[in-house]
């Protein structure tokens, strides 16, 4: 127990260390990491062999230029390689990502790391309004037992597999002051709610996680649950990479990760420019992630929080690459681009309007697409008129995108949400 209340008090007080300090920190875990996986896991020694990279090459987050970035299709090829000698699998957790990307991953946690992940997850709930004697309701495929309370933290895990009537009985019976759920949960949840049942619930702050979040995902959630909506970060492999703070902010956590921001070139992008993002797991040791490129794409921000708080800025999590659409010629359009033409026609509007309330894109054939959309209260025909010229400008005018109405939106049956998808036999 004295070494859970250390661990937890470590990370919680790491929110309030000087920058300096955070860079000392961080280096520090970086160079065990990087230590670590070099002698005990055949992968990324002969990765860092081939490549000429010696561990003590390795000091701080700038040096991790050196090693190659590392795909899940190189993990999983590798797979057994990948994993620590020095760890028994049986005494470590085995956890599957959801593979919404259609390529599965089972991941190996030791207890250290799972330690670290909900000290972690327990910091990133108390930034928006968490502490003692409050309560938090949780939503996962499956519900994890943190073994400990410390007597002061009240917490209820609920699966995926309940009713909507016993969600709902059990939001107003334990009313919780913060929810931590899926956005397309919380719209779901929110569709067949009345408002009556929603002011007896008393929720004080939702946190949405797991899935990609759109901007009008957040205001209609917001106005659903008359509270404020803030976004977690984070991946079966490498834990919480960042989080909100109330003023919004997305703050990396850099005791956990080190976040690289990478241009198309593979090199480190400037403050403010889009790139590809890669991250080094710096508490996975039963199973390492060294520049582990897990196919989204964001921007590093410069300047400081209002909230305080030292941790770097990024901004808005965009895209899956795996999503990305394929054209006649062989050129790949990531899925970001596809986004800002979505969300480009919403800007005139303001982003406080809810012009859509859903869509989904899906590409049929390499110069064909098909866009779903369900309207906002605040939708004009004129959003679709430059949809469509943003499309002839982004895919060629040889593409054809057949807009299509709506009245809801039937998607696939899985956990994780896609609105962009690509139907072609395979993107590479």
């Amino acid at each position: 127990m004295i070494n859970k209340i250390s661990g937890f008090l470590h990370y919680i007080n790491n929110q309030r260390i000087t920058r300096e300090e955070m860079v000392k920190l961080q280096s520090n875990k970086l160079q065990k990491i990087i230590g670590h996986a070099y002698r005990t896991t055949p992968f990324y020694h002969k990765w860092m062999d081939q490549y000429g990279v010696r561990p003590d090459q390795i000091k701080c987050a700038e040096d991790l230029v050196r090693i190659p970035p590392v795909s899940k299709s190189d993990v999983q090829m590798n797979y057994t390689s990948c994993i620590s000698d020095v760890y028994n699998i049986e005494d470590c957790l085995i956890r599957t990502t959801s593979g919404s990307s259609g390529k599965m991953l089972r991941v190996i946690w030791d207890k250290e790391n799972f330690l670290a992940r909900l000290f972690i997850f327990y910091r990133t709930i108390s930034l928006i309004g968490y502490g003692p004697f409050k309560k938090l309701l949780y939503f996962l495929p499956v519900t994890e037992k943190c073994g400990f309370t410390f007597g002061l933290f009240r917490h209820m895990g609920l699966g995926l597999d309940k009713s909507f009537e016993e969600v709902r009985d059990m939001l107003i019976l334990y009313k919780p002051d913060i929810l931590s759920i899926y956005p397309s949960y919380a719209l779901d949840l929110g569709k067949q709610l009345t408002n009556i049942e929603i002011k007896l619930m008393n929720i004080n702050a939702i946190s949405l996680n797991s899935e990609m979040i759109s901007p009008w995902d957040v205001i209609a959630i917001e106005e659903i649950f008359k509270c404020p909506v803030y976004q977690e970060y984070s991946t079966v492999e490498l834990g919480m990479i960042a989080s909100m703070c109330r003023e919004k902010g997305m703050h990396v956590f850099n005791d956990n990760v080190v976040l690289e921001i990478l241009d198309n070139e593979g090199n480190p992008s400037k403050p403010g420019d889009r790139g590809e993002v890669v991250i080094t797991a710096l508490n996975s040791f039963a199973m390492p992630f060294i520049r582990y490129k897990i196919g989204d794409f964001s921007r590093i921000l410069e300047g400081s929080c209002s909230c305080g708080m030292e941790f770097p800025l990024i901004g808005q999590i965009e895209g899956r690459k795996d999503d990305s659409f394929k054209l006649n010629d062989g050129s790949l359009i990531p899925a970001w681009k596809i986004y800002e033409i979505v969300e480009r026609p919403m800007e005139e509007f303001g982003m406080n309007k809810l012009v859509l309330t859903d869509f989904y894109l899906v590409q049929k054939k390499y110069d064909l697409a098909e866009f779903y959309y369900v309207k906002g209260p605040d939708f004009k025909e004129s959003y679709i008129n430059e949809l469509q010229s943003n499309s002839e400008c982004l895919f060629g005018k040889n593409f054809t995108l057949n807009v299509i109405d709506l009245d809801s939106i039937d998607r696939v049956k899985v956990i994780k949400r896609k609105y962009i998808h690509n139907d072609l036999p395979q993107v590479s």
